[in-house]
């Protein structure tokens, strides 16, 4: 018996083998088989522990998410936007496999939850009504998710880290990538991120009543 199989099983050692799978294999090589191998288990025994693959793909973003450290005690709202919108980045490009599942999955626990509650208590310290709360909160969001999915992919080789244009490009009909498309070709991940963010700070800021 191997010296994997020797130490009790529990639902953590089985997360954390899965995002180490994940991490290393990505999440088409994610199979209950090739998880209990890892374990040196039998993959029926994994089922005592998680029910389904589907409940085990939730654990995997809890996991991730649970990483997301809390802003420093008495940050402005601003700097809490900036912080769990970088500490997002920071967990998603150290586990660029597995974040397709954060953009996807409906976050089922209140570990899985805490970064979006720390996301929409800071907009709405910052003035806003409800509804422009909300508003600011969902374009937060979609912002961050669409981001980063394409910084991921491009980390995973399952995306292009650059846009590529056709050297044959009409300047006439496309005359916005004639003069910027060299630019555009040479995205910053980083940067364009950061951006990104104090953008969407200021029309958050401009928006206060």
């Amino acid at each position: 018996m191997s010296g994997a199989a020797r130490r009790p099983l529990t639902q953590d050692r089985v997360v954390a083998a899965a995002l180490r799978l994940a991490d290393r294999r990505g999440l088409g090589a994610l199979s209950m088989r090739r998880l209990g191998a890892a374990l040196g288990v039998e993959a029926m025994s994994l089922y005592k522990h998680v029910p389904h693959k589907a409940a085990l793909l939730d654990l995997l973003v809890e996991r991730v998410l649970a990483g997301v450290s809390p802003a420093p005690p008495g940050a402005s709202w601003e700097e809490r936007l900036r912080h769990v919108s970088r500490e997002l980045r920071r967990v998603a490009c150290a586990h660029p496999h597995v974040f397709p599942l954060l953009a996807t999955r409906i976050p089922a626990t209140p570990t899985a939850l805490a970064p979006l509650e720390a996301l929409l208590a800071a907009l709405a310290d910052a003035g806003l009504d409800d509804d422009a709360a909300l508003a600011s909160f969902w374009t937060f969001v979609a912002w961050a998710t669409g981001a980063l999915l394409a910084e991921t992919a491009a980390l995973t080789g399952a995306g292009a880290a650059s846009l590529a244009l056709p050297a044959t490009l009409d300047p006439v009909a496309f005359p916005a990538f004639a003069r910027l498309g060299a630019r555009v070709a040479k995205c910053d991940f980083a940067t364009e991120y950061e951006g990104g963010l104090e953008l969407l700070i200021d029309a958050v800021r401009t928006s206060r009543p």
